[in-house]
C-alpha cells in the first residue's frame, strides 16, 4: 500500500505541472487534448513504478535508505530517461502532421509528450525520496506463489533453450504481420455524431426560386421523419462549414442548395442515411440529390474520384461520360457526377439583319433592349440602414423563363414614341426578326496544375470503404476494356488521393525521429548489439499492434497507424530495463544463466504493473465505442499488452546469444602474461 500510496502522490503533480504548461504555451483544454490526458494516464506511470519497485527491492536486500535511493536514481536515470525519450519520439509524427489531419491529432500528441517528460522529471526528483522515506525492507508487496515459481521455472527453460525460446516468441508478431492483408482498409473514419448534410444540384440554367421551391419541397419529406429534430437550408450557395472538413466553395449557385440536418441520435443519423438517399432521389427525379455522413481526415470532393488529363475538352468530356456510365451501373455508387459536364441551355438569337435595318435597328440596339428586358436595369435605390440598395427593373420570371414569351417580346425601333403617340403599337415581334432557339453553352474548362482535366466523382451508399470501391471501379473499367487515348492519363483522387498525402506527411518526419531513436539507444547502451536488440523488438510491437487490431476486427487507418507508431515506442521502454540490467549484472554478463533468471525476475513486477496501468489507460477509449478511438487505443493497449512476450521470452534469450555468449567466449580466450622473470605463458582470463 505504500507503493501505491506514492505512485497516487505523483499523478496529481504531474497533471498539475502539464496543464500549466499547456497554459504557458497556449494548448487550450479540448477533445483532443483531454483525450491525450487520458491516453498519457496509464503511461505517466510507468516510470514511478519502476522507480519506487528497485527503491523497494534495494530496501529488502539490506541496502540502508540512502544507499537505496542514490543506487536507483544512478541505475534507472539512463533507462527511464531512454524510454521516455523514445515514447516522446514515437509521438512526434503526430505533433509535425501538417494540415487538417495535423491540427485534429497533434493535440493529443503534444498532451502526452508534456505528461511524459513531467513523469521523467518528477520520477528522477520526486519519487526516489518519497520511496526511500515510506518504504521499508518489510514492504515486498504481493507474494509470488506459484504463479512466481511456475514464471521462474519457463525462463530458466527459455533462457536455457534461446533458440527455441526465440522462435516461439516470434509466432505472435509473425502471425502479426501476417494477417495485415485481411484488415480492412478504411484510412478516415466515419463520425459518430446525430448530423448530417444533402446537397441538392438541380439542372444547370434553374433558377433561384424553383431551387427554393424544390428544397421547401424536400424540407416538408425530411421533417416528416421521426428522427429528424432539426433541419436548416441554404440556397444559391454552400453553407457555412460546421464541421472542419467540409468541402464548400459554391457561390452564386441558383441551381445549388444544401442543407444541414440534426437528428435524435446518431443512431438515427445511421438509419437515415441508409433510407433517405434512395426515397429523395425517387421522390425529386428533377434535382440531383446527395445525402453525406461526416467522416474524418482532410477535405475530400468526393470519396472516389478519376481525374482524366488532357489537352482536347471534346476528349476529356468523352471520357469523363464513358466513365460516369460504367461506374453509375455499380450498386454501391448513388450519385455520379462530372466537373465537365454539358453546357446549361442558352438563347440563340439567329438576327435577320435585312429585316432589322428596314426597321432602323442593328444588332446593338437589339441586345440593348433584350438586355434590359431580361437581365434588366437599375431604376433607382433603396436606402436601408446606412447602405444604399440599387433596385433592378426587369420582366418578370413568369416571362424570363418561358422561350414562347420571350419569341413574343416587344422589340422597339427609332421613333417608337412618336408611333405610339400616332395610336399606333410601336413594337415588333422578337421572332420576326430572328430565329430564336435553344442550344448548349460552351462548358466552363477546369484545370488542376495548369492541365485541362474532367474529374468523375462517385458517392457511395453507407458503410462501403472509399477502398473497396476504388477496387471495384478500377476492375469494372478494366472488364469493360476502357482505355484511354494517346495524350491522355488517369490520376486518382478523392479518399485516396487524400489518404497518399496524409500518410506522406506522417513519414516525412520518420527518418529524423528514427535517427535520434538510433542515438538515443545507442548512447543509452553503448553497445551497437543490444541496440539491435531493442530496434528488433520495437519492429516486433507493430506486429503484435497489427495483430490486436486482426483479433477483435479493428480497421487499419490513419488512427491505426498513428498508433501502432506510438506502440513501438511505448513497447521498447521493457526491452531497455530488461536489457540495462542485464548488461549491468555481472553474472549476466558472464553469461550465467541464473543471473539472467534473476535480473529478469527482478525487473517482470514493475514490467507487468506497468503494462497493466498502460493498457487500463488506454481502455476507456476502447470501451467508448465509435470508429476513431478504439482503433488508435487498441494498436496501442493491445501492442504493449502482447509485448510483454517479446520482453521475457525474446529479449533476455537474444542477450544470451549475442552479448552475453560472446562476452564469455572473449573471456575465454588466452592472453599473454609478461613475468618479472621475463616468462611468457597463456593463462585463462577469469
Amino acid at each position: 500500500w505504500r507503493s501505491a500510496v506514492i505512485v497516487a502522490a505523483i499523478l496529481p503533480l504531474v497533471s498539475l505541472a502539464t496543464l500549466a504548461t499547456m497554459n504557458i504555451i497556449g494548448l487550450p483544454i479540448h477533445q483532443m487534448s483531454v483525450t491525450g490526458l487520458i491516453v498519457a494516464l496509464g503511461l505517466l506511470v510507468d516510470a514511478a513504478i519502476v522507480m519506487t519497485d528497485e527503491v523497494g527491492q534495494r530496501l529488502r536486500a539490506g541496502r540502508s535508505r540512502m544507499e537505496a535511493v542514490g543506487g536507483s536514481v544512478r541505475r534507472l536515470f539512463g533507462p527511464l530517461l531512454a524510454s521516455t525519450l523514445t515514447t516522446v519520439l514515437s509521438f512526434m509524427p503526430m505533433i509535425l502532421l501538417p494540415g487538417p489531419a495535423g491540427d485534429f491529432v497533434g493535440s493529443i500528441a503534444l498532451a502526452v509528450v508534456m505528461m511524459l517528460l513531467w513523469s521523467f522529471v518528477l520520477a528522477i526528483a520526486i519519487t526516489p525520496a518519497l520511496s526511500g522515506w515510506l518504504l521499508n525492507g518489510r514492504s515486498g508487496g504481493i507474494p509470488g506463489g506459484p504463479v512466481a515459481r511456475l514464471f521462474r521455472a519457463s525462463l530458466s527453460w527459455a533462457i536455457a533453450n534461446p533458440v527455441k525460446s526465440v522462435a516461439l516468441a516470434l509466432v505472435l508478431p509473425v502471425t502479426g504481420f501476417a494477417s495485415f492483408p485481411s484488415l480492412t482498409a478504411q484510412f478516415f473514419p466515419g463520425v459518430e455524431r446525430d448530423q448530417f448534410h444533402i446537397e441538392v444540384e438541380m439542372a444547370p440554367g434553374t433558377a433561384i426560386r424553383e431551387t427554393e421551391r424544390t428544397a421547401r419541397a424536400i424540407d416538408e419529406a425530411l421533417r416528416a421523419q421521426p428522427e429528424v429534430a432539426q433541419v436548416s437550408w441554404v440556397v444559391g450557395r454552400s453553407a457555412p462549414a460546421f464541421y472542419y472538413n467540409i468541402v464548400g466553395g459554391r457561390d452564386r449557385a441558383p441551381g445549388f442548395a444544401q442543407a444541414l440536418v440534426t437528428t435524435q441520435s446518431p443512431e438515427a443519423t445511421r438509419t437515415l442515411l441508409t433510407r433517405l438517399q434512395d426515397d429523395l432521389s425517387r421522390d425529386f427525379p428533377a434535382a440531383r440529390i446527395l445525402v453525406r455522413g461526416l467522416v474524418q481526415g482532410p477535405p475530400v470532393n468526393a470519396p472516389v474520384e478519376l481525374r482524366f488529363v488532357g489537352p482536347e475538352v471534346e476528349a476529356l468530356q468523352a471520357l469523363g461520360a464513358e466513365a460516369r456510365r460504367i461506374v453509375a451501373g455499380l450498386d454501391m455508387v448513388t450519385i455520379v457526377r462530372t466537373s465537365l459536364p454539358g453546357g446549361a441551355p442558352k438563347v440563340n438569337l439567329a438576327v435577320d439583319e435585312a429585316q432589322a435595318e428596314m426597321l432602323g435597328l442593328d444588332l446593338g440596339q437589339i441586345a440593348r433592349q433584350l438586355e434590359a428586358a431580361l437581365e434588366g436595369v437599375t431604376g433607382g435605390s433603396l436606402l436601408e440602414g446606412t447602405e444604399r440598395l440599387p433596385v433592378r427593373v426587369r420582366m418578370g420570371e413568369e416571362i424570363r423563363g418561358d422561350l414562347a414569351a420571350i419569341r413574343d417580346l416587344a422589340i422597339l425601333p427609332p421613333g417608337a414614341a412618336a408611333t405610339s403617340a400616332e395610336g399606333r403599337y410601336p413594337g415588333v415581334p422578337l421572332s420576326a426578326l430572328a430565329d430564336v432557339t435553344l442550344v448548349p453553352a460552351d462548358t466552363a474548362i477546369t484545370r488542376r496544375n495548369a492541365e485541362r482535366v474532367n474529374t468523375v466523382q462517385a458517392f457511395l451508399i453507407p458503410d462501403i470503404l472509399p477502398e473497396e470501391a476504388l477496387v471495384a471501379v478500377r476492375e469494372t473499367l478494366a472488364a469493360e476494356n476502357f482505355t484511354l487515348p494517346e495524350g491522355y492519363r488517369l490520376e486518382i483522387g478523392g479518399d485516396s488521393d487524400a489518404r497518399a498525402s496524409t500518410l506522406g506527411n506522417l513519414l516525412a518526419s520518420l527518418g529524423i525521429i528514427v535517427t535520434l531513436s538510433i542515438a538515443t539507444i545507442v548512447l543509452t547502451f553503448n553497445s551497437f548489439r543490444l541496440s539491435m536488440i531493442a530496434f528488433v523488438v520495437a519492429g516486433l510491437s507493430a506486429g503484435l499492434s497489427l495483430l490486436a487490431l486482426a483479433v477483435f476486427q479493428y480497421p487499419f487507418g490513419i488512427q491505426a497507424v498513428i498508433g501502432v507508431i506510438g506502440s513501438i515506442g511505448v513497447s521498447i521502454n521493457a526491452a531497455i530495463i530488461i536489457l540495462t540490467g542485464l548488461q549491468a549484472d555481472e553474472r549476466a554478463r558472464r553469461g550465467d544463466r541464473e543471473g539472467m533468471v534473476d535480473v529478469v525476475m527482478g525487473s517482470s513486477r514493475h514490467i507487468v504493473s506497468t503494462t497493466i496501468t498502460t493498457f487500463g489507460g488506454f481502455l476507456p477509449l476502447i470501451l467508448a465505442g465509435g470508429g476513431f478511438w478504439p482503433p488508435f487505443a487498441m494498436s496501442i493497449a493491445g501492442g504493449v499488452l502482447l509485448s510483454t512476450v517479446v520482453s521475457f521470452y525474446f529479449t533476455p534469450q537474444m542477450f544470451a546469444l549475442v552479448y552475453a555468449r560472446r562476452t564469455s567466449e572473449t573471456a575465454k580466450q588466452p592472453v599473454l602474461v609478461l613475468t618479472p622473470s621475463t616468462m611468457v605463458r597463456p593463462m585463462a582470463a577469469e
